[in-house]
């Protein structure tokens, strides 16, 4: 319930002395305006973001008030299939003032990231691309679901004979800095509050009932950081 309540959790932060909190962006963004009403003498030295996209001009209300320095924020991107992060960028007021999207940084050192083409062929700086994930950190596959696993889990011709990489569905692009800008899904996969939600399936459930003869699922945002579906 604390975590559910942004004024009582930023409470909890600064009576603790916390100084490292991993949240998704959504929630963090009701925690600026938290921070903001209430003005705690927060010990933070890392915040670090994942579970869904970050959209970095939300946090220029958060720097108004605090420095660069104190605390770090960090983006990470992850998938559980990758176990989890993927890539980190280290943020700062700049970049949130020049309203630069979604950027999710450098990969991590046992993961090799690759934004390939339809083709399987990798795509030149500034083109958009489908993310693909190999290396150490990749899961094996999923739990008795072969057919699945074939799917997503696809040879990886950079690598060594017999390596394998994670198809992920999401959409990037390189920038010529080398950092990895997140575009969003190449399906219709959403993501809300860290959990993956297929809209199919619920659009499936409820041309079921009676009453509904064709269903529409989409995530809105009506309240700035409440973000939900609406059917």
């Amino acid at each position: 319930e604390v975590a559910r309540d942004p004024a009582r959790f930023v409470e909890l932060l600064a009576s603790e002395r916390v100084t490292v909190l991993n949240q998704t962006p959504s929630a963090f963004y009701a925690l600026i305006e938290a921070d903001r009403r209430e003005q705690p003498d927060l010990a933070l030295r890392y915040v670090i973001f994942g579970g869904e996209a970050l959209d970095v001009r939300r946090l220029a209300a958060w720097y108004r008030r605090h420095p660069d320095t104190s605390p770090r924020l960090v983006n990470m991107y992850g998938i559980t299939e990758t176990t989890v992060h993927v890539s980190h960028l280290l943020l700062d007021q700049s970049l949130a003032i020049s309203g630069a999207g979604s950027l999710v940084g450098r990969g991590i050192p046992d993961l090799q990231v690759y934004v390939l083409d339809g083709g399987l062929e990798p795509v030149p700086a500034g083109v958009a691309g489908e993310l693909y994930i190999a290396g150490a950190g990749l899961a094996r596959g999923y739990l008795g679901r072969a057919g699945l696993t074939a799917e997503r889990f696809v040879a990886d011709p950079f690598g060594p004979a017999g390596s394998r990489m994670y198809r992920t569905g999401d959409l990037a692009r390189w920038r010529s800095d080398g950092v990895l800008d997140f575009l969003g899904r190449a399906d219709a996969q959403l993501k809300l509050r860290g959990f993956r939600i297929e809209p199919g399936e619920i659009e499936a459930l409820l041309v079921r009932h009676a009453g509904v003869a064709q269903a529409a699922v989409i995530a809105r945002e009506d309240v700035p950081g409440d973000k939900r579906l609406v059917a």
